[in-house]
């Protein structure tokens, strides 16, 4: 199979792949397999080959239907989520400056946010279904702007801006890293032309995305109105997948209800 898949035995892997929308994001519907090329691999010299230890913050088999919440079985690994570099408060600092993981420290350069998701099962290799890993940003802080809330299960109590993710497309066999930012006039979320970078560690337990600060700043603001707050950015973190043919989803922080 062709594409950009990490490999158990590899270091980290950083893909440029292509842009698609988050299931985690809309309210129903299967993605559509595309056919562009994948782009070749570069492998990411920074990340030690041990991984770091990461205190469990989210319960270990809180995976839930999508829709209900209730709890489901057969969930494939590379779901449940562990940590995020979201706070239990949904603060979210975009370029932190310590306490960052030892396997992510200087990978993502001084102009870039730095994201993460720290996961309990590694991810298979291949994934055997659709996966989506992703983070939705407030940028402003401000429920009343971005994204109305509770259009999307994600965000009960986030007017998002912007979403940084990145997909395994199982029809096409490849890893599809994304930006969306939340267009207010056509009432939906708009891919961006920029990509970020995406890095997964040897174990396969952790997902670091990266992005210009500038890119992300420029694109909200041009199309959104929104201008970041950086003391007052929120976000929550979600992976998606699909076992017994529903889709089923963890949130980081947890969806208070």
């Amino acid at each position: 199979m062709s594409g950009p898949t990490p490999t158990a035995t590899s270091p980290a892997i950083v893909v440029p792949g292509t842009s698609t929308a988050a299931l985690t994001l809309a309210p129903a519907g299967t993605p559509a397999a595309t056919e562009t090329p994948a782009p070749t691999p570069v492998l990411a010299s920074t990340l030690p080959p041990e991984p770091s230890p990461i205190p469990p913050s989210d319960p270990q088999g809180d995976v839930g239907a999508y829709e209900s919440g209730t709890s489901v079985e057969g969930v494939p690994a590379g779901v449940d989520i562990r940590a995020a570099s979201v706070g239990a408060d949904l603060q979210v600092v975009l370029q932190p400056t310590e306490g960052v993981l030892a396997e992510l420290a200087g990978w993502a350069t001084e102009d870039e946010v730095l994201l993460w998701i720290s996961l309990y099962d590694p991810v298979p290799d291949p994934p055997a279904v659709f996966t989506d890993w992703v983070v939705v940003l407030d940028l402003d802080g401000d429920v009343a702007t971005g994204r109305p809330a509770g259009e999307a299960r994600i965000n009960p109590d986030l007017g998002y801006e912007a979403a940084i993710g990145v997909s395994y497309n199982n029809a096409s066999g490849k890893y599809e890293p994304y930006f969306l930012v939340w267009n207010p006039t056509q009432a939906n979320l708009a891919s961006q032309p920029e990509e970020p970078r995406f890095t997964m560690n040897e174990a396969r337990t952790l997902i670091g995305l990266a992005l210009s600060l500038e890119t992300l700043t420029q694109n909200v603001d041009q199309t959104t109105g929104v201008t970041l707050v950086p003391e007052g950015v929120k976000g929550r973190a979600a992976v998606v997948s699909w076992a017994g043919g529903q889709r089923v989803v963890d949130f980081y922080p947890n969806r208070p209800d």
